[in-house]
């Protein structure tokens, strides 16, 4: 999902450069006028183009940041805590409460069904 949307976000910034630069030639060149900040456009269209490559390229960093996993980790540092032996981070050495126990799996039903 992140290749995709790496991909979709540097085709639409490519697209928005290119019309960034035919408003600039357009404007300087063909009908000058006033000083219209053409350099927001290229800022925006850069943008879009570095992070669609970044998040094409690898972006895990900022997926497991934005929308955080099921797996435990340090608050403090962001260490992963799946395999902490007590309630203290290898990395950091901060103190954090242990897990919650996970509630008893729910019976199906189908166990004793005959037909």
């Amino acid at each position: 999902m992140l290749k995709f949307l790496g991909v979709w976000l540097t085709s639409n910034a490519i697209v928005g450069m290119v019309g960034t630069i035919t408003n600039v030639v357009t404007y300087t060149v063909i009908r000058p006028s006033s000083g219209y900040p053409y350099w927001l456009g290229f800022a925006r269209d850069a943008a879009g183009i570095s992070i669609g490559l970044y998040l094409f390229f690898g972006g895990k960093r900022i997926a497991d940041l934005a929308i955080p996993g099921n797996r435990p980790y340090c608050h403090e540092c962001g260490y992963d805590l799946s395999g902490a032996a007590g309630n203290i981070c290898n990395e950091c050495g901060t103190e954090f409460r242990s897990p919650p126990p996970a509630p008893p799996a729910l019976p199906t039903g189908r166990g004793n069904v005959k037909a």
